[in-house]
């Protein structure tokens, strides 16, 4: 009986570790609670969980000048197989391009792993043989290090200090993860001198906290303003097919330098505007003075006879195709870049390096050409609050056609053309920079469409056998998507059968016109039969013979996100099916017109003497819908889901 209760009671001690659990503040120290607990309640798929993270940024005084501190202390849980990653950490540490004087160090990094091994905490440290360090480009490094002894219940901490030169820019802070966070805690010191903008975003509550300190800088003291921002509780920021960036929409802070005022010296403003940028691109020598260069194959260009093209458009066509025969795109997006006659001579190059070179051969052309500046979509938003060069990771080319035409293309658009973007770069906020001109926003999604479409014609036997002919026509971003699918396939057999199995039919014949053409249109024709389900005098089958969706794309009962699509969609079917002579449709299929906020979808059938016709058309014009939007959304998608599968019977009649 005693056995029993001692069970009963370890029993209900486990249960109450995995439904609650308590922050443990208190450093090198895990609770048993820590130790023993096996998942966690708010979030039971979850595969590690973030005990506790504390980072403290502060600055000091050393040698004549100002470093900022980071001082990082994480905890984390190991709960299943697959969370033992979160004891592989990465550390990028920058360096500068102007000012080898400027660096970032790691300084004290420690990791334990702490297990229980037959009822005792077994403690293992880490080596200095686990951390390795690798140059990423000329001026930033990455420490990576892995914590040992990790495994499924293991407890992992570990800390260190970065220090940084850089102390005009504070690392932003992110308060959320891919995993839980139970407690995590961000303490800020500025010194009176510095003036940061701060700036907290996010959808759950965090506890703020703001104080003074004091700094020492010789005989004099400073006054600091402390600030201190906690979480707890918070959800996984998981990735998702639809958002491009979680981090956008989580729990964050980030600074801006607005001033620095020391008295009786320094008295200079920071404080930047998106027109601030604009003219300091401009000015650059290594940016806007490359906007109007003639470029190195400027011979060529005149010798091909390019600049007497009368029609602009095929002017920047020909353009493009000399240079994509002397470059090729490496797979890398920047901002900055090489010389062209380095380009050139290396004959590849980032999308900079090559779009710096395609504006000036347009203007060798005569065509107006200009960078647009934007920051990668996956890196998140440009913000409006507040601008620095900082957020710029790249730009695209801004090629104006007539005064009332601007058309924009990258050279890594490898299966694209022009206003048809790689979706990493089609972003709703960019920046026109423009020599002698003031710089504009530009929305590159409004030109982003994808278009298809289809036209299925077909004869049904009385067997159930279905023999037709589908012709798909494409435009922009389908087309370039196609494109890309046979560009970077292995197998095209394979991929013959991947479209077979989707399509439950068997290809006698497939064709695809355009597809090395540097042109906005692609066509494909496919030859096939299926097979309907039929018994006797009865044929059972989809009016659309092939149907558009197979499943819901939106599978998650709730969403914390937004959902992002890629571009604007525009799909229209049209289905001409021949009867044999004799049979009949039961029941015609009744109109379907589905509406939802800025989404349309139809299916209209119709029989006339031996033959059935169905259009079916889907027109998506948005590409952001909230959180709060996602249940109608997803109710929306599962019926047009199931409108899509709707079987008709055929019946012989004579």
């Amino acid at each position: 009986m005693k056995i029993t209760a001692l069970l009963c009671t370890l029993l209900l001690s486990l249960t109450a570790s995995a439904e609650s659990i308590e922050p443990n503040l208190k450093w090198g120290k895990p609770t048993q609670e820590e130790l023993t607990m096996t998942e966690y309640a708010a979030d039971k798929d979850a595969d590690a969980i973030e005990l506790f993270r504390h980072v403290n940024v502060y600055y000091e005084f050393i040698n004549g000048d100002f470093r900022v501190n980071n001082v990082v202390k994480c905890r984390l849980k190991v709960l299943k197989a697959e969370g033992k990653r979160v004891a592989d950490v990465n550390i990028v540490t920058r360096g500068s391009e102007t000012n080898s004087l400027l660096h970032e160090y790691v300084r004290g990094l420690k990791a334990v792993a702490y297990n229980l091994e037959d009822g005792k905490v077994v403690k293992t440290k880490m080596e200095s043989s686990m951390i390795h360090e690798e140059q990423l480009d000329k001026t930033d490094k990455l420490l990576k290090f892995s914590v040992p002894q990790v495994r499924v219940g293991t407890v992992i901490e570990y800390e260190y200090r970065l220090e940084s030169d850089f102390f005009y820019e504070l690392r932003d802070w992110y308060a959320q993860k891919d995993i839980p966070v139970l407690y995590t805690k961000y303490s800020l010191s500025i010194p009176e001198w510095f003036s940061f903008h701060i700036e907290e975003t996010g959808m759950n509550h965090l506890e703020k906290k703001e104080d003074s300190g004091s700094l020492t800088i010789g005989d004099e003291i400073l006054v600091t303003q402390e600030q201190i921002f906690i979480g707890r509780n918070l959800p996984a920021l998981k990735d998702d097919d639809y958002v491009w960036r979680a981090e956008d929409y989580g729990n964050k802070v980030t600074h801006e330098l607005q001033g620095i005022y020391i008295p009786g010296a320094v008295h200079k403003s920071y404080t930047s505007k998106w027109e601030d940028i604009d003219e300091t691109l401009a000015k650059d020598d290594e940016f806007g003075g490359r906007i109007k260069r003639s470029s190195q194959l400027k011979d060529e260009v005149i010798a091909a006879g390019i600049p007497q093209i009368a029609d602009t458009r095929e002017r920047v066509e020909a353009t493009w195709k000399l240079l994509h025969k002397r470059v090729r795109w490496n797979g890398d997006y920047a901002f900055w870049a090489k010389s062209g006659s380095k380009i050139l001579k290396e004959g590849t190059g980032t999308n900079a390096d090559i779009n710096f070179l395609f504006i000036n051969m347009l203007h060798d052309a005569g065509i107006e050409a200009n960078p647009i500046a934007l920051r990668l979509r996956d890196r998140g938003r440009l913000p409006m609050s507040h601008a620095s060069l900082k957020y710029l990771s790249t730009f695209v080319v801004g090629i104006t056609l007539n005064d009332s035409t601007m058309v924009y293309f990258d050279s890594s658009a490898e299966d694209g053309y022009l206003n048809v973007l790689p979706a990493r770069l089609s972003v709703d906020r960019a920046r026109l920079i423009r020599k002698g001109k003031p710089g504009i926003w530009v929305n590159l999604q409004q030109a982003a469409q994808a278009t298809e479409r289809t036209f299925i014609q077909a004869t049904l036997d009385t067997d159930g056998t279905i023999n037709g002919t589908i012709s798909n026509a494409l435009v922009g971003e389908a087309a370039a998507s196609l494109r890309k699918k046979w560009r970077t396939t292995k197998d095209s057999t394979e991929l013959i059968h991947q479209i077979q199995e989707r399509n439950n039919i068997e290809i006698t014949d497939y064709q695809l016109q355009g597809r090395q053409d540097f042109s906005t249109n692609l066509r494909e024709t496919i030859k096939f039969t299926m097979q309907c389900s039929s018994t006797g005098d009865i044929i059972y089958l989809n009016p659309l013979l092939i149907a558009p969706f197979n499943k819901c794309p939106f599978t998650a009962e709730t969403r914390n996100l937004p959902v992002e699509l890629p571009y604007k969609q525009r799909e229209t079917t049209n289905v001409v099916l021949t009867l044999p002579d004799g049979w009949q449709i039961e029941e015609t299929l009744k109109p379907i017109v589905l509406k939802f906020d800025g989404i349309t979808a139809s299916i209209i059938s119709r029989q006339n003497n031996n033959q059935l016709s169905v259009v079916y058309k889907l027109d998506i014009q948005r590409t952001f819908f909230t959180p709060q939007q996602y249940q109608d959304l997803k109710a929306f998608m599962e019926k047009l889901v199931e409108s899509c599968k709707n079987i008709i019977t055929i019946k012989k009649v004579a």
